[in-house]
């Protein structure tokens, strides 16, 4: 490595990912980017890891910093390498998960800029992925020294930490990568930027929302907060929870939010949404007023007619994005605030000074019980169920295990039965890619080496980025795979069973799937079948690398599930008789009879 006064830019880099970022770069090396690559292997505090296909390097730092708090970088060539971090950098982007993408480029010299033509391509591979990747960043910049490199990397690490988190991407030419420091670069590109101020007029107060909250509270005879996946990027959602739970208010959580509570607590009543608990959507639908602080409120969460969500209730929602706020702008019912979640214990009212609603949360607590019974049954009668394989493989692992679920079907079954406990359980909620889940538990098994670490995934999803059995085997990580097989794409295959009279199209016709005990076996994995209850009850989890194939029926459902035109109290599988009704309020049928039911 050279001497510090006489650092190359891509050297600089390696330096600055060993002071300030996780130090293993996930990387696909190539042509644009060999001098970062080889600068990161002649440091002795940075190292590389390579995966097979960039994709999974940006999904797998999205999982490192999932685990660690530490931002993770990817490092790609210029052209296709760079084009397939995009998956990935999206999972980042929309669940607001800091991430450095360094990528390679041509030399300037070479650039279609330089040339003065607007020709589609000059250097071989030149892509302007700045363009490309600007949609999916904070920021995303091209630089032309090594000047501006040493500005750019702490701004970058500034950027992708502050305000609403998320990726950033720098894409560096071969000529800045080879060009040396001055003395000046480095101290400028050691020197971080205080966090970045990303605060814009009209953010509220901590006294105005303390206002907000207590009005929405002391004025409701069923207060109900929900709690959002930004309270946890926070670091301030236990600190709602306990203020809940001191005031004696009911309160739910988005599935990104799900993570970072005490799920054992007595006023949580789970989460809501098209595929959350019963429980928790009666509890929505019988509201007066929800507070929801840090939670997007999407279609996924409020249904494809948010017309049903909640009719009778007013509602306070608290963000730190005004983007995400500017979408109730034109609802009477919602109050918005703008405001930093991570200060937001400044802004809670007085637990003491809560009403206590004991006969609300009585009534939630008895509704619970009679709502947990359809479920029970529902499962039950499933035979050989996801709802039951789940839990089992819970109960099994240790209790500081780190676990990873993929998408679809499989996304829903193991958070609809992912019981209370000390593991660390996530997922790419937003982008919610097929295969997500093998690299990102790759990335959080590196990060964290002494931790288990399961992967759920499903068949079609595992063939998606099924080349990282390699990098488990080659890194030799202990990584269990649980795959949930139901021979098709299950959560479409229902979507098709409601809408489009069971013709599976492109789910079953055309779908096809592998041995993957040959899979397993070409590549040295040890293999598990799973295909009766008894083998499922008998099955111990061993130190990984394992692949531990669940097969299912292939009409395995996901229940329950709000379904089009109905309330979010009213979801599949449907009993004989009408559902329960919500607390204290009158429900025409279906949503769209509102209008004339109001």
């Amino acid at each position: 490595m050279a001497s510090p006064t006489e650092m190359t830019g891509a050297e600089l880099v390696a330096a600055f990912v060993d002071e300030f970022c996780f130090p293993k770069v996930f990387l696909v090396t190539g042509g644009a980017c060999a001098f970062i690559v080889d600068a990161l292997g002649r440091n002795d505090a940075t190292d590389y890891v390579c995966v097979q296909h960039e994709q999974a390097a940006a999904m797998a730092v999205d999982g490192v910093w999932r685990v660690t708090g530490k931002v993770g970088v990817t490092c790609a060539t210029s052209g296709p390498g760079a084009t397939n971090l995009l998956t990935g950098i999206a999972c980042s982007w929309f669940d607001s998960i800091p991430a450095i993408h360094i990528t390679g480029q041509v030399n300037q010299r070479e650039s279609a800029q330089t040339l003065g033509v607007s020709v589609r391509q000059a250097g071989f591979q030149e892509t302007d992925i700045v363009s490309i990747a600007a949609p999916l960043t904070k920021w995303a910049i091209q630089v032309t020294s090594v000047a501006e490199l040493a500005e750019t990397l702490p701004h970058a690490l500034s950027i992708a930490q502050s305000g609403r988190m998320g990726p950033v991407l720098i894409d560096i030419p071969m000529d800045v990568q080879q060009d040396v420091c001055t003395p000046e670069d480095l101290e400028t590109a050691f020197t971080l930027q205080e966090t970045c101020d990303e605060a814009e007029p009209g953010c509220t107060s901590a006294e105005d929302l303390q206002d907000a909250m207590a009005g929405f509270v002391n004025e409701a005879e069923r207060p109900l907060f929900i709690l959002g996946a930004g309270l946890g990027l926070s670091g301030t959602a236990r600190v709602v929870q306990e203020f809940c739970e001191a005031s004696g208010i009911p309160y739910l959580s988005s599935w990104g939010g799900m993570p970072f509570l005490d799920r054992s607590r007595e006023h949580y009543f789970g989460s809501l949404g098209v595929y959350g608990d019963r429980i928790g959507n009666l509890a929505v639908q019988s509201a007066d007023r929800l507070v929801g602080l840090g939670t997007r409120l999407d279609n996924r969460q409020r249904t494809g007619n948010p017309s049903g969500f909640a009719p009778f209730a007013r509602i306070l929602v608290v963000d730190i994005d005004g983007e995400e706020l500017g979408k109730f702008a034109h609802c009477p019912e919602y109050t918005t605030m703008r405001f930093d979640l991570a200060e937001v214990a400044q802004a809670l009212p007085s637990a003491s000074g809560c009403q206590k609603r004991t006969e609300w949360v009585a009534e939630l607590v008895n509704a619970r019980v009679q709502l947990a019974s359809v479920e029970e049954s529902a499962a039950d009668s499933a035979g050989m169920s996801p709802y039951r394989a789940v839990p089992i493989i819970q109960s099994r692992l240790r209790s500081d295990a780190i676990v990873v679920a993929d998408c679809g079907a499989n996304l829903c079954w193991v958070y609809q039965s992912w019981g209370p406990g000390d593991q660390q359980i996530f997922t790419a909620g937003g982008n919610s890619p097929m295969g997500y889940s093998l690299p990102a538990a790759i990335g959080a098994q590196i990060a964290q080496p002494d931790r288990q670490v399961v992967c759920f995934i499903g068949d079609g999803g595992l063939q998606m980025n099924i080349q990282e059995l390699q990098t488990i085997v080659h890194y030799q990580l202990p990584i269990n795979i649980v795959i949930l097989n139901n021979n098709g794409y299950g959560i479409i295959k229902q979507f098709q069973d409601a809408y489009f009279e069971g013709r599976y199209h492109a789910t079953g016709r055309g779908y096809s799937q592998p041995d993957f005990k040959k899979i397993a076996g070409a590549y040295g994995i040890e293999y598990t079948k799973i295909s009766t209850i008894t083998e499922l009850d008998n099955l111990e989890i061993k130190d990984g690398p394992g692949l531990i194939d669940i097969w299912l029926p292939e009409d395995s459902s996901i229940i329950p599930k709000a379904e089009m035109d109905r309330f979010l109290h009213d979801q599949f599988p449907y009993g004989d008789s009408a559902p329960l009704q919500p607390i204290g309020f009158e429900y025409p049928e279906r949503p769209s009879q509102l209008g004339t039911s109001v």
